[in-house]
């Protein structure tokens, strides 16, 4: 077996550094296409195999985004957004994520996004199916017929300066199965449930959620998955199974939540029991 050459993995290491430093530094831009690899061998005075290698590295960490047969191009996003697990189910901390004109956030993602300073833009699609069997068993209705709405969403995040028509970086897939008998013909079934989102639109009709759970692990994309974030094959996902409860122990929202790990940070806290 041969043996790893030590100077060929410190080579593209010292490739994968140089390319973070200059997207750091502003010298490669968000959206900017990168050399191609033996332009940007030579410009960094290397090799065409350890800049291959080093780019994978980046684009794996979600500095780069690499479209096949058109090269490596900075990723419009390259900070960290924050999935905050105990904030975004607090009222008063969504309410205080308002736009330029003073409107509350529409839900718990545009507050996040706002508190960055980027721009939200949802793609939704409204329709009534039969869930998967685990979701029928986790919100009690049947998996043998048509049982549950589904609000599919498609979720971008922009720059503050993007034009309105730019839906920006994909960032996030979330579909959300409820409960037929809750949503069916109310406005959970328009693609705008309004300020406050649908969490504020269960609480209005008598369904306020006072417990949730939430599941999170991580896994290879689907190639749909993968396709839409832009991701390769092998990067990894965050799949977070999310499930709200009424006081009354009914469970009425099973969402799906598949975000790239390496956009994603999930942060949560809670008091202790002393």
């Amino acid at each position: 077996m041969k043996k790893p050459d030590p100077l060929a993995n410190a080579e593209f290491r010292r490739v994968a550094q140089a390319i973070r430093g200059r997207i750091r530094d502003g010298t490669y831009q968000p959206g900017q296409r990168l050399p191609a690899a033996p332009a940007l061998a030579q410009e960094l005075d290397s090799n065409r195999s350890a800049v291959e290698r080093a780019v994978r590295v980046v684009a794996a960490e979600g500095l780069l985004t690499t479209r096949q047969g058109s090269g490596a191009y900075v990723s419009r996003i390259i900070q960290t957004i924050t999935r905050d697990g105990t904030a975004r189910y607090q009222k008063a901390k969504r309410e205080e994520a308002s736009g330029p004109d003073g409107a509350p956030a529409r839900g718990a993602f545009e507050a996040e996004l706002r508190r960055m300073g980027l721009v939200p833009r949802n793609v939704p699609s409204v329709r009534r199916e039969v869930p998967p069997s685990e979701v029928a068993e986790l919100l009690g209705v049947s998996a043998d017929e048509v049982s549950v709405v589904v609000r599919d969403r498609r979720m971008y995040a922009a720059p503050a300066e993007a034009a309105h028509n730019d839906l920006g970086t994909p960032v996030q897939i979330a579909t959300t199965y409820i409960p037929l008998d809750i949503a069916g013909g109310t406005v959970l079934e328009d693609h705008d449930t309004g300020a406050g989102g649908m969490i504020s639109r269960l609480a209005e009709m008598g369904h306020e959620q006072t417990r949730i759970s939430e599941r999170i692990r991580t896994r290879t994309p689907t190639p749909e998955e993968a396709e839409f974030l832009t991701l390769d094959l092998d990067n990894r996902v965050y799949q977070l199974t999310h499930i709200a409860w009424t006081a009354a122990g009914r469970a009425v929202e099973v969402t799906l939540h598949i975000l790239p790990a390496s956009l994603w940070e999930l942060s949560y806290s809670w008091d202790i029991d002393s």
